[in-house]
């Protein structure tokens, strides 16, 4: 069921977001997103996050938990996994990411979106 909440959603923010109808590679079921980029007022670039080590691919980020970010453990936000999403897919806000974690994730999405 999708949430109509009117949310205020910032760069940096991690997000639950449920991603059932995902096919081929793209990370599936209920987990961590974290907002990228506000396309719109109602749409957001979205990264999923996975606690699989996945260092060796391009365009990942590594995350350690924190209290402010909410996760439970250290995650890795695929970038070239990212999406265009309507706010209203975000289902629980979680946390938010610190400001030298936003700029590393930013570096790295330049680096996929020009690649």
């Amino acid at each position: 069921m999708l949430n109509t909440t009117p949310k205020k959603i910032q760069k940096g923010d991690v997000y639950l977001v449920e991603n059932t109808s995902a096919i081929g590679h793209i990370q599936k079921g209920t987990r961590p997103h974290v907002i990228v980029t506000q396309v719109t007022g109602e749409t957001v670039t979205v990264a999923p996050c996975t606690s699989k080590k996945k260092l060796n691919r391009k365009y990942v980020v590594e995350i350690s938990p924190t209290v402010d970010n909410g996760l439970d453990t250290i995650s890795y936000i695929l970038l070239s996994q990212s999406f265009a999403a309507d706010i209203s897919f975000l289902q629980k806000k979680i946390g938010h990411l610190d400001q030298s974690e936003i700029i590393r994730i930013q570096l790295e999405y330049v680096k996929y979106v020009t690649d």
